[in-house]
């Protein structure tokens, strides 16, 4: 079954759900879409450039795949699918994100891993029901602010960037139970991470952090601490290790 029999079938039966991964597709056929009906979509694993703004009539999904591909951009269309609930653009070639993406203010789960983003616009501030958000793998090394007021995240991987700081602006996510911000150029990690009350991980490896805030010791549901190839002395480690009673990796 071709592509245009696969989206002719799934037109017919009003199909919820789509899968048209490893097709080697570089065009999106124009009969796509037509399926408005559509809550799911996924076009992983192909060759596309591209996304045509008519992504946008698409406005029932609730989650679109696009992993695996070679998208230069995102479309301002995108902003129009102010259903969606999940989003995967990872291994992709974005280098900036559409202001419109601040319109999909019912996103829960978002992957834009291993593109090469230098930047995140401010419109984010916008996803109040995120909770998990990937940004690994990228080239960013300034966050904004806008990044700070998702209090409900709970999940925040920022591993392999070129961060040189966090705001302490990081105390407002109140909800983050795990961070990731091993391989970055960070210097020290600010006093208000004791606001985290729900931080259970934090991994700090490969940065150029010799000096950790006297304030951690109060995150009491840390469970996992990861340090290595830091410059961070094995006494300040211990300390802390004692202090929160649990192990931590150096």
């Amino acid at each position: 079954m071709n592509i245009l029999e696969m989206i002719a079938k799934a037109k017919e039966e009003k199909a919820k759900s789509l899968e048209l991964n490893g097709l080697d597709l570089r065009i999106l056929p124009d009969d796509l879409f037509d399926l408005e009906f559509l809550e799911e979509l996924s076009l992983d694993e192909n060759m596309l450039v591209e996304l045509p703004e008519e992504i946008g009539n698409l406005k029932n999904l609730k989650k679109l795949s696009l992993g695996y591909n070679d998208l230069m951009e995102l479309p301002d269309s995108i902003g129009n699918l102010e259903n969606l609930e999940t989003l995967y653009v990872g291994y992709n070639s974005l280098d900036v994100l559409p202001d419109s993406i601040g319109n999909l203010k019912k996103l829960k789960k978002l992957n834009i891993a291993r593109n090469q983003l230098v930047s995140l616009p401010s419109t984010i501030a916008n996803w109040q029901e995120m909770e998990k958000l990937s940004l690994h793998d990228n080239l960013l090394s300034v966050l904004p602010d806008a990044l700070w007021k998702l209090s409900n995240l709970k999940k925040l991987y920022l591993d392999n960037n070129s961060i040189e700081s966090i705001s302490p602006a990081i105390k407002n996510m109140k909800s983050l139970e795990v961070l990731v911000l091993a391989g970055n150029q960070l210097k020290e990690v600010p006093a208000e991470i004791e606001n985290l009350d729900s931080l259970r991980e934090l991994l700090l490896d490969k940065n150029d952090i010799e000096t950790l805030p006297t304030s951690l010791k109060n995150c009491a549901n840390l469970q996992v601490i990861s340090l290595t190839e830091n410059p961070i002395s094995p006494e300040q480690v211990s300390d802390l290790s004692e202090c929160l009673h649990v192990k931590i990796d150096t």
